[in-house]
């Protein structure tokens, strides 16, 4: 078949462009895999990619042939993707969350997420790199290190933090390594890297798609959600990775019969009888700052588009839960972690270095020497063994009800409820809202905002290497938080302030990205 045409450049292409290209024949998906590869290889300095995978370029062939014979298997039919490091996908590709404790280490069954991508012919591309153990295990180790890695980079500026723990997932999305991709998020760890790359960041309910196959930290909390370019191509994976699956009993509380077809919400951009709450006391950035500068643009935006806005719809236990200290807040996740990485340990088909509970991390991170210790700490391990670090402790109980207190009547269900709102809006990782999303299962979706202006402060991470956190270019973002399984009114409200403002295509790019294109390997 002869290939012609405008080519999309891949830093912008999306799941919607790229199916669009693959259905009329403009290109196939080994050609997407060829360019991708390079592209992987071109953009090695930023250390995205953990691992690619063998067989990519069989299965892209597969793939190809069978659209021929037998037709598409729907939108996502030879889509690349790239899965982060704690996610088994059942291949020759290892699931070691950035470790070499669990290098080798083979599940039974691969997540029950990717089976179903699978099955609507998404092409798993390869592994993407992560801040190690889901960032839990120091306490001054930089987002997005991993022994097994070594350190992803932020694209928008030199030396800067791509964040975590989700990193390579979102700068791999962002160059154009992959199509989209897979992340997971305890407290941050996909809305955060998303925003630093300037993509779209999805953190789906709790409970809407399964949690199995995943390296855990809280099997309470842990979340699988996805990496992309645009709104729609979020709700695109959703539909397919929604639905009950017995190896997660939570999804089994599902209030709906029907996974609806998540991308019949990314339709426009009239918000007419949406109501958006501003719960300003969960900010902690200046007022005057670039973020809360744009921040306030964007506000006015919904408001054109239709929107209801409620400023200072407020958590009413906000500032009590801004005291607490980040070990006081790691007493669940210790306990949690302490008992699920055993779980997740006992179902490993092949464990070659005998890890079995989270005494064993320790001690193979202690003598391990390309685990880089004592020079990378082990602080959030050590929480795991102090006293009292057990579910069935009462502190650990005590401290689940605060929890829930702080993120229910206390926070989001309190200011949601009062305020009888659809939806609050926030600026990204510069307030307690995400974290408090993160606690009550709740979704959460983040869309680029702005870039910091030319002649910002340079602030560098206290964490080593000290990487640039601010700077000129570096991007922020805007999130959306609603209810447990309320996600197609969070994807409705992202997708019309994205379509609004197309702050990510006509943004800056990044300071360096690879060179090839779909048009490099199809002139051939």
């Amino acid at each position: 078949m002869l290939r012609t045409g405008n080519f999309p450049p891949l830093l912008q292409l999306s799941i919607e462009s790229a199916s669009e290209g693959l259905q009329t024949g403009r290109f196939t998906s080994v050609d997407l895999v060829t360019a991708y590869l390079s592209r992987i290889e071109e953009a090695s300095e930023f250390k995205a990619v953990l691992q690619v995978n063998p067989d990519a370029l069989l299965i892209a062939q597969k793939l190809d042939d069978e659209r021929v014979s037998q037709g598409s298997r729907g939108p996502l039919h030879g889509i690349p993707i790239l899965v982060k490091d704690n996610i088994a996908t059942g291949d020759k590709l290892d699931v070691s969350a950035g470790s070499y404790a669990l290098l080798g280490a083979k599940p039974a069954t691969e997540s029950s997420v990717i089976s179903k991508l699978r099955k609507a012919g998404v092409l798993i591309l390869g592994k993407t790199n992560l801040s190690e153990w889901g960032n839990f295990r120091g306490l001054n180790i930089s987002s997005g290190w991993s022994p097994r890695g070594g350190q992803t980079l932020g694209i928008y500026y030199p030396n800067s933090t791509p964040e975590g723990s989700s990193s390579g997932s979102a700068v791999g999305t962002a160059l154009g390594l992959c199509t989209a991709a897979l992340g997971t998020e305890t407290f941050g760890s996909i809305l955060e890297p998303a925003e630093f790359s300037s993509i779209v960041g999805f953190k789906p309910s709790r409970g809407l798609i399964g949690n199995d196959g995943v390296i855990p930290i809280s099997s309470r909390q842990d979340v699988i959600g996805t990496l992309t370019k645009t709104v729609k191509d979020a709700a695109y994976l959703l539909t397919v990775m929604a639905g009950q699956t017995n190896r997660d009993e939570r999804t089994w509380d599902i209030p709906f019969e029907k996974i609806p077809a998540f991308t019949g919400f990314c339709t426009g951009t009239d918000l007419s009888g949406i109501t958006v709450g501003v719960p300003r006391n969960s900010f902690n950035a200046p007022s005057e700052s670039p973020i809360m500068s744009s921040f306030e643009s964007a506000l006015k935006t919904l408001c054109i588009a239709g929107a209801n806005i409620i400023d200072n719809a407020n958590f009413p236990a906000a500032g009590e839960f801004k005291k607490l200290n980040d070990e006081v807040k790691g007493i669940v996740r210790s306990s949690e972690f302490k008992r699920d990485i055993v779980r997740y340990l006992q179902s490993l088909e092949t464990n070659p270095n005998g890890i079995h509970s989270a005494e064993d991390i320790i001690e193979f991170t202690k003598r391990c020497p390309n685990e880089d210790y004592p020079n990378r700490d082990i602080g959030k391990f050590l929480w795991t063994q102090a006293e009292g670090i057990d579910v069935a402790s009462d502190k650990y109980k005590m401290m689940v009800e605060q929890e829930l207190f702080f993120g229910g009547e206390g926070g989001i269900l309190g200011a949601m409820d009062k305020y009888k709102l659809h939806v609050l809006a926030v600026p990204s990782s510069v307030g307690i809202a995400n974290d408090l999303a993160a606690k009550m299962g709740f979704p959460a979706i983040t869309v680029p905002l702005g870039f910091y202006p030319e002649g910002t402060e340079l602030k560098v991470d206290s964490c080593k290497p000290n990487l640039v956190r601010v700077a000129p270019r570096i991007p922020y973002s805007m999130t959306f938080i609603t209810k447990a399984f309320s996600d197609s009114v969070l994807l409705q409200v992202a997708y019309a302030f994205e379509q609004l403002t197309n702050v990510r295509d006509t943004g800056p790019p990044p300071f360096r990205s690879p060179m090839t294109e779909i048009k490099d390997i199809t002139k051939g």
